[in-house]
């Protein structure tokens, strides 16, 4: 039998959420930045930012978070899990990346107190709005993309 402060010892540190979050928002930033080269990731991440921002006509997802309100972030949210549970089942593997980056994205913007998770979130802005360029600059060359 352990003493007390052997049980203790032994215990599991549980992380935070926001650990948890901070955690998962790195892998997501390294995944990201490792699918910078890849087109079809860029373009599905773009796609689906630039159909968000044009439905709530903003320029880019930089502007679109600075507006958003917080029945919209809950929705929104709440779409994404949906959606990503949606096409995890379909083995939709790219198309639940870029669910997932946008869903992080969100999320990173109410971390607030911790100045890694806000320089990673103006980072990951600036990856999602190059996203967005890219796709609208497809789109705009081969009218059958849009």
């Amino acid at each position: 039998m352990l003493s007390g402060s052997e049980n203790q010892q032994r215990s599991v540190v549980v992380p935070t959420k926001e650990e948890d979050f901070k955690e998962r928002f790195a892998g997501i930033m390294l995944d990201m930045s490792a699918s910078a080269d890849d087109a079809e990731t860029m373009w599905l991440v773009g796609s689906l930012a630039a159909q968000i921002v044009d439905h709530a006509q903003h320029p880019d997802w930089t502007a679109f978070k600075a507006n958003l309100s917080q029945p919209t972030y809950r929705s929104l949210l709440t779409t994404f899990q949906n959606q990503g549970n949606a096409l995890a089942k379909q083995g939709a593997r790219r198309q639940v990346f870029a669910v997932e980056v946008l869903a992080a994205s969100l999320v990173a913007k109410t971390q607030t107190d911790d100045p890694e998770l806000v320089t990673g979130d103006g980072m990951l802005n600036d990856l999602i709005d190059s996203a967005i360029a890219v796709f609208r600059q497809a789109s705009s060359a081969d009218p059958i993309i849009s």
